[in-house]
């Protein structure tokens, strides 16, 4: 039996329990960061710990320009993710995924914000401006 996972706007069902994976924001960083092996794994560990927790994805324009698309066929791709929502169905919770309504918001990540602050990231900066003048 193929398994589908289906993308719309919630609606509350009396009675039923739900687990919600919030998205808030994507951290852009200027540091190489290992990607996430497997997406359903780390956020089934981020439900057993009741805690936040992060993912990491490879650069991608498509991210940038559409997060809220992007965000969504990566999970959707992620084979452990989806045998998670199988087993929580199975245990009788809906799991929901929540977007801001605008898209996911991005952010400059530590790193960035350090490089930024640094000597060679000033002298980017000025150039960056340098060439807009022309």
């Amino acid at each position: 039996m193929d398994y589908k996972l289906e993308v719309k706007p919630f609606t509350q069902k009396e009675g039923a329990s739900y687990k919600v994976i919030r998205l808030t924001d994507t951290a852009v960083h200027t540091a190489a960061k290992t990607p996430t092996p497997s997406l359903g794994k780390k956020i089934q560990k981020a439900f057993e710990d009741n805690k936040p927790d992060r993912l990491y994805f490879p650069v991608d324009p498509l991210l940038l320009e559409n997060s809220r698309e992007y965000v969504l066929n990566r999970l959707m791709q992620d084979l452990d993710f989806i045998k998670m929502v199988q087993e929580e169905e199975a245990q009788g919770n809906k799991v929901l995924i929540e977007i801001p309504e605008h898209g996911i918001p991005s952010v400059p990540g530590k790193d960035m914000l350090e490089f930024i602050d640094s000597k060679n990231g000033k002298r980017a900066l000025r150039g960056i401006a340098k060439n807009k003048a022309k």
